[in-house]
């Protein structure tokens, strides 16, 4: 059983690797991202696993910013079509389901922006733009852990940004947020 003080030391190793990552993030890339976004007749957010869990909460986010965001494979997801984007989440780059719907949504008309720690993978290489996070790690658990962490706070600084951008004030944030809890 763990103690107090491994935890303490595994929480500070993580928090200490996510800084080292978010210091080599560029940001440019991001910038072109936001960009994109309030220019889209829709936005779609897909990743798998963990990645997945950070697609749907950049795509709440994006409720919040007031900018259409759905996410694939939920039932009340339409169509998607020309001027639509799609926000793909992906570590390795290298998972199917994701890659396959970067692929489709091209078919589609839309345009893909891929987030990965992969910039050289299938995923990359398919989207018509790349987000790099510079997630690496020997063990591929802390690596995945340390991506998607750093892969929240940078989607969370766009929408930030949007939202200033936007002006959005609290009160229209609060009009949007979930009040059937």
């Amino acid at each position: 059983m763990p103690d107090k003080e491994s935890l303490r030391a595994a929480g500070g190793d993580l928090l200490k690797r996510i800084g080292a990552v978010m210091e080599k993030v560029d940001w440019t890339s991001f910038m072109e991202l936001a960009r994109l976004l309030p220019q889209a007749r829709r936005t779609y957010v897909t990743g798998a696993g963990r990645s997945g869990l950070v697609a749907r909460s950049f795509g709440m986010r994006l409720m919040h910013a007031g900018l259409p965001a759905f996410i694939p494979g939920e039932t009340i997801t339409p169509a998607a079509g020309e001027g639509d984007l799609l926000v793909a989440i992906s570590c390795t780059g290298e998972t199917g389901i994701t890659d396959y719907m970067v692929r489709r949504a091209q078919q589609l008309g839309a345009k893909v922006v891929a987030v990965t720690a992969e910039p050289d993978s299938p995923l990359a290489r398919d989207a018509d733009h790349v987000v790099h996070i510079p997630a690496a790690a020997e063990d591929i658990v802390v690596r995945a852990a340390v991506f998607e962490h750093a892969a929240s706070l940078c989607l969370d600084a766009v929408f930030n940004v949007l939202a200033d951008k936007l002006k959005l004030d609290l009160e229209t944030y609060r009009q949007r947020h979930a009040n059937l809890e």
